[in-house]
């Protein structure tokens, strides 16, 4: 019934979602573990993930990371080296493992307004098209818009490699004089600064 499929169980729940796993691939089948584990949905991702993925050599898909098809991304970062032209703004993405060119198509009103919103120093969600030109990675966003719960002080310890006593205090200097604030608990923090 589901043995001749390459959706079989096999590709669909093996590697955890860490590691590319042989069991999506048979000895004697021509299908590579990227083929069968290709993603329709967007995929979260660092940037530096991003920079250590390999060129798929299948043309329909550009990027493969840990297996998985990486064509539809969602990055967070800080915006930098913001540019407005008529037609797109271009900025780069900072997420602190590396940075990554991001361009915003503007045809509409709508898409105008949301990228003048977004200002260089703000936390921002990008979804968007991981593309390659010239060995060169870049993001074509869909959409762009402020990270609205702040960063989790976790997340920047992790990402940092800083003892959790030292985000703490730092945390509590820059509260005191009112550069960040809490958002959603005790636990989540966002700039005053710049939005």
């Amino acid at each position: 019934m589901y043995g001749g499929s390459q959706n079989d169980g096999n590709s669909l729940f093996s590697g955890g979602g860490f590691m590319p796993s042989q069991a999506t691939q048979t000895p004697d089948s021509g299908v590579s573990p990227a083929k069968s584990r290709g993603t329709q949905g967007v995929l979260p991702l660092t940037v530096k993930q991003i920079s250590e993925a390999f060129h798929s050599s299948d043309e329909k898909s550009g990027f493969v990371i840990d297996g998985v098809d990486a064509s539809n991304v969602r990055l967070l970062g800080m915006v930098t080296k913001k540019m407005e032209r008529v037609t797109d703004v271009s900025f780069t993405l900072d997420d602190g493992t590396g940075r990554i060119d991001v361009n915003r198509w503007v045809n509409e009103a709508a898409e105008t307004n949301e990228m003048a919103a977004i200002t260089n120093g703000m936390y921002v969600k990008v979804n968007g098209n991981l593309k390659g030109f010239q060995g060169k990675r870049h993001v074509v966003a869909f959409s762009v818009s402020a990270s609205e719960h702040g960063l989790h002080v976790d997340e920047v310890a992790r990402r940092l490699g800083i003892p959790m006593n030292k985000i703490k205090d730092a945390i509590n200097y820059h509260v005191d004089i009112g550069h960040i604030y809490s958002t959603i608990d005790d636990n989540h923090f966002k700039s005053a600064c710049n939005g």
